[in-house]
């Protein structure tokens, strides 16, 4: 079975149960890298964004994003009860998972992967950043948080077994085209600020832009 396919029966409502007391506790934005990076954006008080994330969990981080910077914010989530959750909260989430996105072509101006890459299918990575830049615009932003290694690497998921753990530099899947440059990439050990040299807790935060090149540029 894909890991996609366990995480919809499943496994994303057994990682919401689990998480959920914890995502409540955080400060925001100063306990979340990404709203951190976020509000260093150019464009992000000049004028009314289009916001989707990836893996957006009960969209507590789109709801304060809608709440404080006047956003119009839609998620994707594979857990049936994160979706219920954040819709509760005003947000428009719906289930499903990154390889399909069900939203127009350039329809927002950043797109979010939410610490979700580490857990898709690797046959569906393609699928995935093509989906993502099929929706945002250009110029647009694109920002993910995730598990950062130099090189691909697989462990065991500890909480589900058959599923696994990748990690890798998941700014490759963009920054091959010429459209997409790296603005920030900050690693760091996973859910703190602070630096580590166990590779196994390396999380990196990663900016890119999105500008179609021009001609003889």
């Amino acid at each position: 079975m894909k890991q996609k396919e366990i995480f919809l029966q499943s496994e994303g409502d057994a990682w919401f149960i689990r998480n959920q007391l914890d995502v409540a506790g955080r400060k925001l934005p100063d306990d979340d890298a990404l709203l951190r990076e976020l509000l260093e954006l150019p464009p992000i008080k000049a004028k009314s964004l289009k916001v989707l994330e990836v893996g957006c969990g009960d969209g507590t981080r789109l709801a304060w994003i809608k709440n404080n910077l006047n956003a119009d914010c839609y998620g994707i989530e594979p857990s049936a009860q994160a979706v219920a959750a954040a819709n509760a909260k005003g947000i428009n989430v719906q289930g499903g998972t990154a390889d399909t996105l069900p939203f127009d072509n350039h329809s927002f101006d950043i797109v979010i992967f939410g610490f979700c890459l580490y857990l898709c299918d690797r046959e569906d990575l393609f699928r995935i950043a093509s989906e993502a830049d099929r929706v945002l615009r250009s110029p647009g932003w694109l920002m993910i948080l995730d598990f950062y290694s130099s090189a691909p690497r697989a462990n065991a998921y500890q909480h589900c077994p058959g599923v696994q753990s990748y990690k890798m530099d998941y700014r490759m899947l963009f920054t091959w085209h010429p459209d997409y440059a790296c603005m920030t990439h900050k690693v760091r050990l996973h859910g703190e600020a602070s630096y580590t040299d166990a590779v196994d807790e390396w999380a990196a935060v990663s900016v890119l832009r999105k500008r179609q090149c021009e001609p003889g540029a």
